[in-house]
């Protein structure tokens, strides 16, 4: 996935993937894809229009912009031309105005990119944590955007979050993190300011947690224990 942000003529990148949950279809991302900061603001005029999927980098042109294969449209155009998101999303209580840094954009069976990749279906797809697992992680990395497979070893769980080490790398974010049997165990978002050495995972039950959503506010969110801080980072470009 890819997206050209508001602010910037630069494009970044990340990863994404298919989930079905209550007879809906979403593509899960990043948040930050869209709105590129260590947390993602609710302030939608700073967003990009679109993120965008694509299979090669177009290097024959002056901009070298990937090639498009899809694009999805995040907002539409509400009550004197503001933004709303068509996407869900939640809300950082903690943190007023930033958003937890997941969005599911909701898809339809005809769409292009529900043809070309399979999804997963929640919850029966959704993969328990196991403390010391061998796990797969999918994402686009550098070279960009072929896709890369790395082994990890799962960690410790915390509220929405799990963790894995080592730690990602550019392109990572977004891209799902499997058990050796196939199931979903999160999406790859990052690091965390208190485990800068692992990666910090978006849970199976935060991604239902998001599908059910309604203007931000999610009644089923994961809550934090005590271990690890509500409070996220990203130490690294994705």
């Amino acid at each position: 996935m890819a997206a050209i942000p508001e602010t910037s003529d630069q494009w970044r990148h990340g990863s994404g993937f298919l989930v079905r949950t209550d007879g809906q279809l979403f593509l899960v991302t990043v948040a930050h894809l869209g709105d590129y900061e260590l947390a993602p603001r609710s302030e939608w005029s700073l967003w990009s229009k679109e993120i965008f999927l694509a299979d090669t980098i177009d290097v024959d042109t002056d901009d070298g912009l990937p090639t498009r294969i899809a694009s999805f449209e995040l907002f539409i155009e509400g009550h004197k031309g503001k933004r709303v998101p068509k996407f869900r999303y939640v809300l950082r209580p903690e943190r007023p105005g930033t958003i937890a840094d997941i969005i599911l954009l909701p898809v339809q069976p005809e769409d292009l990119v529900v043809q070309k990749y399979s999804s997963f279906d929640l919850p029966q797809d959704k993969g328990p944590h196991q403390a010391g697992a061998v796990v797969t992680q999918l994402g686009r990395r550098n070279d960009f955007p072929a896709l890369s497979v790395t082994q990890h070893r799962s960690t410790q769980q915390a509220g929405p979050l799990r963790f894995m080490k080592p730690e990602g790398q550019e392109g990572d974010s977004g891209g799902p993190v499997l058990s050796a049997t196939g199931l979903l165990l999160g999406m790859n978002v990052g690091s965390h300011k208190q485990l800068l050495d692992e990666a910090m995972l978006m849970s199976p039950e935060a991604i239902e947690s998001v599908s059910k959503a309604a203007r931000g506010v999610a009644t089923d969110w994961p809550h934090f224990g005590s271990q690890v801080s509500p409070h996220p980072i990203h130490r690294y470009f994705h």
